[in-house]
């Protein structure tokens, strides 16, 4: 008996000491947006769990002390300048002027951010390590001068499933006949038309981000970085990427190649649900015709809706025999229906959870649709910007959700939308049965997530991941120099086969004329 205690005490003491070896990982996540900390912070969470020493940059933090896991807390100046504005009308109605809006705010956070006494002072520090930078995917590519500083390896995290740049960074193809863009409201059967519009979009996006974007990025990093010694072009630094965490799943998009080093953990932020606050949970169980959730999301308040578009909203609610809960951020809704609950926030996942929520009103935001589709609620989506469109348009070839442009929504379109996924049985069906694929995976996608960042780690950046593509020139990733000598080859064979040809024949011509008698000798023959 006692050797046996013995052995256990051993046992425990060997799985203490293992604990110990975590890493240490710098996660960087520089957009001032809570929807883009959702899972980045869940996944920085979680490896804080399994005994990696974590430290993050990031503009929200803990609210109570997590072992293993010190928050580094970003000036929220730049998040009041960036979201000043209404994002409901002052939302660029053209790609580019996404792009533009997008990679300015990029350029604007990366200066701002880096200047701060705060991260100053981890990029001036003499004794620091990291043995690993998780870095989000999103216009932040100034910060791989900390992977830079500290000779580490750096993981992208995409806040959703990746725009076509993104996905370079490993290699990964990014074909536009079928692939559509995400700031684009095409499937991936598009239209001879749509394909060229794709492809147009897509070569545009790139040679901006390359000839404008990518070298404002480089002088921002090297402004900051520069006591770190001579730093690479940002573009070398990152090709040196070594994973590419997206948040997507195939279920939820559409099927794409991937390089091993692309990796979809869609849907690690979503937990079991938890107990419901009393009230809520006693104003979703009494609703004998059920409940409408209705959300905008984090960034985008509904409170900041214009006029005519609130009241046709309270308008359709107040017809509707269901209750309806809406995430409202003021204090008070002038006009409120009695069947109408009102919260500045509320436990979204927690309450798509429960069986008695009928239909979920939502902006088509990626985590949202996850969330949704993995509980199975039908959706009406009501998109206002980036990836938003394409998850709604998803959604309507799926067969789960119907979409309403803004610019559309009134209280006819609205209440049509309602009673349309209400009364046909097809929306919910076909949510529930995409909640069976998203479900149907060997291991959750958080696990898959922490096998990979820690499969970087075991394996020194893992460079047997890096694909040759990334070490080629456009030219030759695209056969452009192979196609180019062959086309040279044939058009050569063809001109020097019709030249041999009309050669031969010319020759045959001069002999047969010289072989024809003449008229004079015929007469000398007879």
């Amino acid at each position: 008996m006692i050797e046996r205690k013995f052995v256990w005490l051993v046992l425990a003491f060997i799985v203490l000491l293992s604990g110990c070896d975590g890493a240490r990982i710098l996660g960087i996540v520089p957009m001032p947006a809570r929807s883009h900390h959702i899972a980045f912070l869940s996944l920085m969470r979680e490896l804080a769990s399994r005994q990696h020493e974590v430290t993050v940059m990031n503009f929200f933090p803990q609210e109570k002390p997590i072992p293993n896991y010190t928050d580094i807390t970003l000036n929220m100046d730049v998040f009041k300048e960036i979201h000043a504005g209404n994002m409901f009308t002052d939302t660029p109605s053209t790609v580019l002027g996404i792009l533009m809006k997008l990679w300015g705010m990029g350029n604007l956070i990366g200066d701002h951010l880096l200047q701060s006494p705060n991260v100053q002072e981890v990029i001036h520090s003499k004794n620091q390590h990291f043995d690993l930078v998780i870095l989000e995917a999103f216009a932040n590519e100034a910060f791989l001068g900390f992977a830079h500083k500290f000779k580490a390896p750096v993981i992208f995290l995409c806040p959703f499933g990746g725009t076509h740049w993104m996905h370079s960074v490993v290699g990964n193809p990014s074909t536009f006949s079928y692939i559509p863009d995400t700031f684009l409201n095409f499937n991936d059967h598009m239209t001879f038309p749509q394909r060229i519009h794709n492809t147009l979009i897509g070569v545009i996006e790139l040679l901006v981000r390359e000839l404008y974007y990518l070298p404002q990025q480089d002088a921002i990093m090297r402004k900051y970085f520069n006591n770190s010694g001579p730093i690479p072009d940002i573009r070398e630094l990152e090709r040196q990427t070594s994973l590419l965490l997206l948040n997507s799943d195939v279920s939820l998009s559409y099927p794409r190649p991937m390089v091993p080093n692309a990796v979809q953990v869609g849907g690690m932020h979503i937990k079991p649900p938890k107990k419901l606050p009393e009230d809520l949970q006693k104003y979703l169980d009494v609703a004998p015709h059920g409940v409408i959730y209705f959300s905008m999301g984090s960034n985008l308040k509904s409170s900041q809706l214009p006029d005519e578009k609130r009241k046709a909203l309270l308008d359709v609610f107040s017809k509707m025999k269901q209750k309806v809960m809406w995430k409202w951020e003021a204090d008070t809704l002038p006009g409120q229906p009695a069947n109408l609950m009102i919260r500045k926030w509320f436990p979204q996942s927690d309450i798509l959870a429960h069986p008695n929520v009928k239909l979920f009103i939502t902006h088509g935001g990626l985590l949202s649709t996850m969330e949704t589709v993995y509980y199975g609620v039908p959706i009406l989506g009501i998109s206002i910007f980036g990836d938003q469109q394409l998850n709604m348009r998803r959604a309507e070839l799926s067969g789960y959700g119907i979409r309403i442009d803004f610019s559309n929504l009134t209280s006819e379109s609205l209440e049509w939308g309602l009673n349309t996924i209400l009364n046909d049985p097809s929306y919910r069906e076909n949510a529930k049965r995409l909640s069976k694929l998203f479900r149907d995976q060997p291991e959750t996608p958080m696990e898959r997530a922490v096998y990979w960042v820690e499969y970087v780690i075991r394996h020194k950046g893992a460079p047997h991941l890096h694909s040759a593509a990334l070490d080629l020139y456009w030219f030759q990733y695209f056969l452009l120099d192979v196609i180019l000598v062959i086309l040279g080859v044939v058009v050569l064979s063809a001109v020097l086969i019709y030249f041999s040809i009309k050669t031969v024949l010319k020759m045959l011509t001069k002999t047969s004329k010289k072989k024809k008698p003449t008229a004079s000798n015929k007469k000398k023959k007879n």
